[in-house]
């Protein structure tokens, strides 16, 4: 399972950088190391959960209009600056990120009906 060992490699890596710090010295050199996403080819950048390290991270990928106004966001690059983990293809269905729409709840208009005139 290559997934599951890049999993584990990436804790190790974690494990490794933050090896000696203090529980604030680990917050800041997280908070930091979290503030922007790994570069990629991917424009649109969405924030998320890395699955190894657990610390905030980011998925870059496309999005494309749906019906009704939705927007859709479609996964193609994850990365992780704390533990260095990065997922393609097949393992970003691994780690649960998989296509979604951006609409969030608070968006949703229950009194909507189309208008078929």
């Amino acid at each position: 399972m290559r997934y599951t060992a890049r999993i584990q490699q990436a804790k190790e890596t974690f494990a490794a950088k933050t090896d000696g710090l203090s529980e604030s010295e680990k917050t800041a050199l997280v908070a930091s190391q979290s503030a922007a996403p790994l570069p990629s080819r991917w424009l649109l950048h969405v924030p998320t959960t890395c699955p190894a390290c657990e610390n905030p991270a980011f998925i870059s990928g496309r999005d494309k209009s749906g019906d009704y106004g939705d927007i859709w966001f479609f996964p193609r690059y994850f990365g992780c600056r704390n533990c260095d983990l990065t997922l393609t293809g097949p393992e970003l269905d691994l780690a649960g990120m998989r296509a979604h729409s951006l609409r969030t709840e608070e968006e949703v208009d229950d009194d909507w009906e189309p208008d078929f005139d």
